[in-house]
């Protein structure tokens, strides 16, 4: 099954360095064991990148043969931008509408709390949790209409525990703080797997190609049906040879 994480920051799973405690270890993982077949990981996602830059990653898998599972999280960094958040959840609804139409089953994680954030001062952080609020409704309400899946990612628990929570740059969450995120994804991914297990179950009656089915190696990281660890990811294509943020916000790889 081609399984795909776009997105910001938060896909890439800034603040992690082990590359087992990735956002797509785990689910790749957790989708495998769930579903007993091998699942082909690649991660698209860039740090720093906005809604708008969401389209050209988009792009890259809504014209592949193989159609699979797309996990977005998107959000954080239009938050802090200059310019209303309804224009974000407006392009989000199309580019999931794009991924539908090209036969993908697509997850949203909609726009955490970034004025949890220990690092942004009281005033913006004050700013910044009204506007995050406000684009995961927006956010959920476009992908729903569009036909996707969403989970919300607001949780109390990133206040109550920012020491933990948080990586040491205190803006991106730490490993304990994405097992979060994790916790309030799984089913919701994993229901999105079934799904295209179904449809793939269904074309194989008819005699059709099996969604998600293709030839030669996997593009990036395979995860076996008996895998009884998480993924092997190698760093994705559209990375290599990306600055690398230094420090505690170093992209796993």
């Amino acid at each position: 099954m081609p399984f795909v994480l776009l997105g910001d920051s938060s896909a890439v799973t800034v603040g992690v360095l082990e590359r087992q405690d990735t956002i797509g270890a785990q689910l790749a993982g957790m989708l495998s064991s769930r579903l007993e077949c091998a699942v082909e990981l690649d991660v698209l996602a860039r740090a720093g990148a906005t809604t708008a830059a969401l389209g050209r990653q988009v792009r890259a898998v809504s014209g592949r043969t193989a159609p699979g599972v797309a996990f977005i999280l998107i959000g954080g960094n239009d938050v802090m931008l200059p310019a209303p958040v309804s224009r974000s959840a407006v392009r989000l609804g199309r580019y999931v509408r794009e991924l539908r139409s090209a036969g993908w089953e697509v997850v949203v994680g909609s726009c955490a709390d970034i004025g949890a954030a220990p690092a942004l001062r009281r005033g913006v952080a004050a700013v910044a949790s009204v506007r995050s609020r406000r684009l995961a409704r927006l956010q959920s309400a476009a992908v729903l209409a569009a036909g996707g899946r969403v989970v919300a990612l607001e949780t109390d628990a990133f206040r109550r525990r920012p020491a933990h929570l948080y990586c040491p740059d205190g803006f991106h969450p730490s490993p304990e703080g994405y097992r979060v995120y994790l916790r309030l994804a799984g089913s919701a991914v994993a229901g999105a797997g079934e799904a295209w297990l179904r449809r793939s179950l269904v074309a194989r009656r008819a005699g059709m190609p099996a969604a998600g089915a293709q030839k030669g190696a996997p593009r990036e990281a395979a995860v076996p049906a008996t895998a009884p660890a998480p993924a092997q990811i190698r760093l994705p294509r559209t990375l290599r040879g990306a600055p690398r943020p230094s420090g505690a916000e170093r992209e796993p790889v």
